[in-house]
């Protein structure tokens, strides 16, 4: 069945939320901000997914298993998501991140774009050589700011780089725009990203960087 486009009301978003938060998920199930980080990249991807493969990578068990019981309106919230951030993509419009973009730590001592990121780079880790395959120099230093935020990546250049707050927060607020790019690149090969000034010639980590967390 054809599941909407709309984005949620700030309702849906409460409810699937707490819901990937609670006992009723492994704890390896992504939270709903890294959720929105992975679909980003997904929906991003030179190479696509079944719905049930990425599905149970978030959830980090197969919902369609007799042994699974996921609650199926909390599917439905996230096939939703799913297809607005697709549409919004594919009608080149930038994608609303669901946190600051700022590596600064909110009242509880979290950095969200960092948990963000890394449910981005989880596809990436995932599909590496589909990534790298065509566009090695250009898709690594496009996702530069997005290694950086989720400071998974042991690299000492990186971590240097986390010390520079001005240059941090210069790449943090390109993320956006990145993810449009990344998915006109993939699609339209001559749109190569626009990176603004702030990358100083850095580049991010090329094919072979693979890197999990966990």
């Amino acid at each position: 069945m054809p599941y909407s486009c709309e984005p949620l009301t700030d309702e849906q978003l409460d409810l699937l939320d707490e819901y990937l938060l609670s006992d009723n998920l492994k704890e390896e199930a992504l939270d709903y901000i890294a959720l929105h980080g992975y679909l980003c990249a997904l929906n991003v991807s030179p190479k696509p997914m079944t719905e049930t493969e990425w599905l149970t990578n978030v959830l980090a068990e197969n919902p369609l298993s007799s042994a699974c019981h996921i609650d199926p309106a909390m599917l439905d919230l996230m096939r939703q998501e799913n297809n607005y951030i697709r549409n919004c993509l594919e009608s080149d419009i930038i994608v609303d991140l669901p946190c600051d973009l700022t590596l600064e730590l909110d009242e509880e001592g979290d950095c969200l774009l960092e948990y963000w990121a890394q449910g981005f780079m989880e596809v990436v880790f995932s599909q590496e050589d589909a990534w790298f395959e065509q566009h090695e120099d250009i898709v690594a230093e496009s996702l530069l700011p997005f290694m950086l935020t989720a400071n998974l990546d042991e690299d000492k250049e990186l971590a240097e780089l986390r010390s520079e707050p001005k240059f941090c927060q210069q790449l943090c607020e390109q993320i956006p725009e990145l993810v449009q790019d990344l998915f006109l690149l993939f699609r339209v090969p001559g749109d190569k990203p626009k990176f603004q000034k702030g990358f100083n010639g850095k580049s991010g980590p090329k094919k072979g960087f693979k890197k999990r967390h966990h």
